[in-house]
């Protein structure tokens, strides 16, 4: 009689382990990690045309597929470049979702939504169709803002301080593709614009002009902490920064055209 072998206990604990990390992490940034890294594998294994993911606007305006505004911001490509993609997004929003917006993950949302639709807007000028590098490099550049001092490592071990780190992976982009970032220049526009009307703009006086809808506190069981009026203390401060991370580094994207 042949006896079956025991389950392996340690597949199944690593299992486990690994399905406890991924509910641990915070909303937003499991959301992106896990539709991006579902859309890209329906995408590279051909199991959907990336041409369906992708933001063209005659089927957006005359067919109503609406995905696409949402979806072209959810897939990169397959490869290596995929990878170091899918890093640096869990990185960057898992430091911001953690640390600039802890406890506050409706206005974390909502910074995310701003850049999404003002990315949108712009790409209707260059018919640019995928732009996943572009929030991407929205996370970076905020993510950058906040830690601008902070020393990071860049391609062949180069080291300058942070606030750096977006022009240094837009001309990468620009090295390795030979066209211009206009995804990734997006996104760091975009980034630009929501820190300054809600971050400087208010440290100084004057008014936020894009709080966080109460909508998006809605969806989110969460309540306004601070007045749109008044500046957010907690984004806008400088006097406690955030501390700089021993050997901090980060790794660099490329443009890529979905097949």
């Amino acid at each position: 009689m042949v006896r079956q072998a025991p389950p392996s206990r340690g597949m199944s604990s690593d299992g486990a382990q690994i399905a406890r990390w991924f509910s641990a992490l915070p909303v937003c940034t499991r959301f992106l990690i896990e539709a991006t890294g579902v859309l890209t594998l329906v995408c590279g294994l051909r199991l959907l045309p990336g041409y369906y993911m992708a933001l063209y606007w005659q089927p957006v305006m005359r067919q109503f597929q609406l995905w696409r505004i949402v979806t072209n911001f959810l897939v990169t490509g397959l490869s290596i470049n995929g990878v170091i993609h899918m890093v640096m997004l869990y990185r960057h929003s898992l430091a911001l979702e953690k640390e600039e917006y802890g406890g506050r993950t409706a206005d974390y949302a909502w910074f995310i939504m701003f850049c999404m639709i003002l990315m949108t807007c712009l790409s209707w000028f260059t018919s640019t169709p995928v732009l996943s590098d572009g929030l991407l490099l929205s996370l970076v550049t905020l993510w950058s803002l906040h830690r601008a001092d902070q020393i990071v490592n860049f391609f062949l071990g180069i080291q300058f301080p942070a606030r750096y780190l977006p022009y240094a992976m837009m001309a990468m982009d620009l090295l390795f593709t030979g066209g211009f970032p206009y995804a990734a220049f997006y996104g760091w526009m975009s980034a630009q614009a929501y820190y300054y009307l809600s971050v400087d703009l208010p440290s100084q006086g004057g008014l936020n002009y894009i709080p966080t809808p109460q909508l998006v506190y809605r969806v989110f069981g969460q309540v306004r902490r601070n007045d749109p009026r008044a500046p957010n203390a907690r984004m806008a401060s400088t006097s406690n920064p955030v501390p700089q991370r021993p050997g901090g580094g980060n790794f660099w994207g490329q443009g890529r055209r979905l097949g």
